[in-house]
C-alpha cells in the first residue's frame, strides 16, 4: 500500500469517530435514533448512540486490514491481492464515512420526517452503493488465485487460465452493475433503487457464475 493510500485508509477509518465526537459540542443532547416505515421518527434516544456507527466503522478498517495482511502472506509473488483488498476497504469505509455524516446531519437538525429531505437516505445509499461497485470492478481483475477474493467458483478455480478470465469479467460485469445502480439511484425512490440494486446483483452473479463455466470449459 502507498503511502497516500495508507493515509487515506486511516483518516476514513478514524474520521466519522473524530467528526461524531466534535458534532456532540453543538448537538441537543437528545436526538432522532429511529425511523418508522413511514419515514417518521418513533424514537429518540441520547446523542451518544450516535457513536455505533464511527465504532463499526473503525472495526471494519480494522477487519479488513487483516484479511489484507493476511491475503498478502498468502501470496507467493507481489501483493496483488493486498492492494486490491485495502482498495475495497478504502471503498467501503467511504461508504460508512458518508452514511455517518447524513446521520450527523439527520441528528443535528432535528429531523422529524425523512420525506422533508431533499436527499433520499436510500437512495443515497444506493447510489454510493454504485460507485463502491465500480471501484471493486477495477480491481478485481487484479486478484491473484486465492480461496477469499475475487470470483470464486469451482470452475474458476480450476486453472491460472480460467481465473484470470473470470477476474476480468466479473470486474467488467461489476461495473456495469455500479453504473446501472447508480442510475436507479437517479431514477427511483428509496426502497425502490434498492430492490432494483439487489436484483441487478442477483441477475449479474449468476451471469458471472455461468461465464466461469465456460471460461473452464475453452
Amino acid at each position: 500500500m502507498t503511502k497516500t493510500k495508507e493515509v487515506l485508509y486511516k483518516i476514513l477509518t478514524r474520521l466519522p469517530l473524530a467528526v461524531t465526537l466534535t458534532s456532540f459540542l453543538f448537538m441537543p443532547d437528545e436526538v432522532p435514533v429511529h425511523f418508522g416505515i413511514n419515514n417518521h421518527v418513533d424514537r429518540w434516544g441520547s446523542k451518544y448512540e450516535l457513536l455505533i456507527l464511527p465504532f463499526v466503522t473503525i472495526v471494519i478498517g480494522i477487519v479488513f486490514l487483516l484479511i489484507a495482511r493476511h491475503l498478502d502472506k498468502k501470496e507467493d509473488n507481489g501483493s496483488n491481492n493486498y492492494n486490491v483488498m485495502t482498495t475495497i476497504g478504502i471503498a467501503i469505509l467511504g461508504l460508512f464515512n458518508i452514511l455517518t455524516y447524513y446521520i450527523l446531519y439527520i441528528a443535528f437538525t432535528q429531523v422529524q420526517d425523512l420525506d422533508s429531505l431533499k436527499i433520499d437516505m436510500l437512495s443515497l445509499l444506493t447510489f454510493t452503493f454504485g460507485i463502491v461497485f465500480i471501484i471493486i470492478g477495477n480491481v478485481v481483475p487484479k486478484t491473484k488465485k486465492n480461496h477469499f477474493l475475487g470470483l470464486r467458483t469451482k470452475w474458476s478455480m480450476s486453472s491460472e487460465e480460467a481465473w484470470k478470465k473470470s477476474q476480468r469479467f466479473g470486474g467488467y460485469a461489476l461495473i456495469i452493475t455500479g453504473l446501472i445502480t447508480i442510475v436507479f439511484s437517479l431514477v427511483l425512490n428509496g426502497s425502490a433503487s434498492v430492490f432494483a440494486m439487489i436484483m441487478t446483483l442477483i441477475v449479474m452473479t449468476i451471469v458471472d457464475t455461468a461465464y466461469s463455466y465456460f471460461a473452464s470449459k475453452k
